[in-house]
């Protein structure tokens, strides 16, 4: 009977860290994308989440639009912001190298957290939307925005496969990704896309930000606490192919909620980082299996 118990609890936290995994694939593959073509660490995509997330309660409870009104509106304007921050501040930038790259992000970071530090202020904010229906299946319960969360992830890795495999854009975001240089010398318009994808990240973003919006309170501080899971999911990930990065969102997902079966949930950031030490160790170009330029 312990035993059955024991089971079920332990299925109820595997079906919450793929939630929550399902949730770091969102918030990971712009991140991914953006490293793969702009070539450095974008440590302000973590802060277009809660872009997203407060321009999506703003509409949604100020304004008092329907919730799926003001999500289409926090995630079009979360795109116009990382798109203007990519062209306004990355982009005069870009010949000082990654390295300059990566530390004017972080500045970035601090400055969009002051902004809405400004515009916000402290508590906490909810979406104005019905409480979560749950389901119970063979004693295992799942939330409607789980299950929300776990499609949405889904439709999202089979329609970034077929943009970047089938479409025009698409195939010119591949190849400025595996080679800048190549890409303008074959009359690949590098200016348009590199907006492009500035614009599909920063979107991706903005969904991930609704999400969180979804499933979880709203803090100001909120953004600042993804910024790390982010980074783990990508460095296990290999900072590569998008699969990889749908791969390594489940299994740091799953590791931080089923862990909490044994240690305190306050421990959750240190295991997805244990975890990322503990396959690099084996793996140093991570799942992808290669090497990051």
């Amino acid at each position: 009977m312990a035993s059955g118990g024991t089971m079920t609890l332990f299925a109820q936290f595997l079906v919450a860290g793929v939630a929550t995994g399902c949730f770091l694939i969102l918030a990971t593959i712009g991140f991914s994308l953006t490293r793969r073509v702009e070539g450095f660490l974008n440590i302000a995509h973590a802060q277009l989440i809660g872009v997203s997330a407060f321009t999506t309660w703003a509409v949604n409870v100020l304004l008092g639009w329907h919730i799926l009104a003001a999500a289409a509106i926090g995630i079009v304007f979360t795109a116009l912001v990382g798109l203007a921050i990519g062209r306004l501040v990355y982009e005069p930038i870009r010949h000082h190298g990654p390295a300059v790259m990566l530390i004017s992000s972080v500045g970035v970071t601090y400055v969009i957290g002051g902004i809405v530090d400004a515009a916000v202020g402290t508590g906490i904010r909810t979406f104005d939307i019905p409480l979560a229906t749950s389901y119970e299946f063979f004693g295992v319960r799942i939330t409607d925005y789980q299950a929300m969360v776990m499609a949405l992830a889904a439709l999202s890795g089979v329609s970034m496969a077929l943009f970047l495999n089938k479409t025009k854009i698409g195939l010119a975001v591949r190849a400025m990704a595996a080679n800048p240089e190549l890409a303008a010398s074959r009359g690949i318009d590098v200016r348009r896309t590199s907006m492009a994808t500035w614009l599909l990240a920063s979107g991706l973003a903005g969904l991930a930000g609704v999400m969180l919006g979804v499933v979880a309170t709203l803090s100001t501080d909120i953004a600042f606490r993804q910024i790390l899971q982010v980074l783990a999911v990508a460095i296990l990930a290999g900072l590569g192919s998008l699969y990889s990065v749908i791969l390594s969102g489940l299994i740091v997902g799953i590791a931080m909620d089923v862990s909490v079966l044994w240690i305190p949930a306050g421990y959750r950031p240190l295991i997805a980082f244990a975890l990322v030490i503990v396959v690099l160790l084996f793996r140093p170009e991570g799942l992808a299996g290669r090497k990051s330029s």
